[in-house]
């Protein structure tokens, strides 16, 4: 009894489940102890459109459908729009919202069908099976491109739509995003590889995620 139960926890632990949990908590935490922010500043809204997508790519990596893991695609380039201010965080949030609701719909209705309502050929279909979630990771990593590269260097173009964050945000925020840098070549890798040495890279990427939860909860509990 307790093999089969071990095994069965290994395979779960995946950047996909990390990503999925990821995006549980961010949402709980935005919706419990920091929704303050949100009724003082609806700017901070951003944060449960990000935290559905990362809801969103998690629960496709398990739903193992194209047409689910296609749907995350387009989930994960909400970052871009999102975090340069082209809309606000409530639009960005129901996008995301929909994207999610599309993407379980699609499940239940694929794993009653015999063949996928995504069933290109064999060759293509292997292709997409690994590199739709690439893309997926591509678009989430979108979010620490943009925070350090035009955010933080000059934060009044965005104003409108995202909120000049506190000290104490920022620095839980940075080392987030510094983190995703990290976890996205993680994931990716392990959509090739299992092992590396003696490493289990998909292990690997689910401690990075959790570690992701609990460093910027340490940051701003220290603070």
């Amino acid at each position: 009894m307790v093999m089969p139960m071990n095994i069965k926890m290994g395979k779960l632990m995946t950047p996909g489940s990390g990503i999925l949990i990821q995006g549980l908590f961010w949402l709980v935490f935005w919706i419990g102890p920091a929704f303050h922010f949100y009724e003082a500043d609806p700017r901070w809204a951003h944060n449960f459109a990000m935290a559905l997508v990362f809801v969103t790519v998690g629960l496709t990596y398990h739903f193992r459908k194209l047409s689910c893991q296609l749907i995350a695609v387009f989930s994960s380039f909400l970052t871009i729009p999102t975090f340069l201010g082209f809309w606000s965080g409530i639009q960005a949030t129901f996008a995301a919202c929909s994207l999610l609701t599309i993407a379980v719909l699609m499940y239940l209705i694929d794993r009653r069908r015999d063949v996928e309502l995504l069933n290109p050929r064999p060759r293509l279909k292997a292709w997409l099976k690994i590199h739709f979630l690439n893309f997926a990771y591509l678009g989430l990593v979108h979010m620490p491109l943009i925070f350090f590269l035009v955010r933080w260097p000059d934060p009044q173009p965005f104003l409108n739509y995202l909120p000049v964050e506190s000290r104490i945000v920022d620095l839980s925020a940075i080392a987030f995003n510094l983190m995703l840098l990290v976890l996205t070549p993680l994931a990716i890798m392990e959509r090739y590889v299992t092992k590396v040495g003696k490493i289990d890279v998909p292990k690997l990427g689910f401690m990075w995620a959790m570690l992701m939860i609990v460093v910027p909860i340490i940051i701003i509990a220290i603070q």
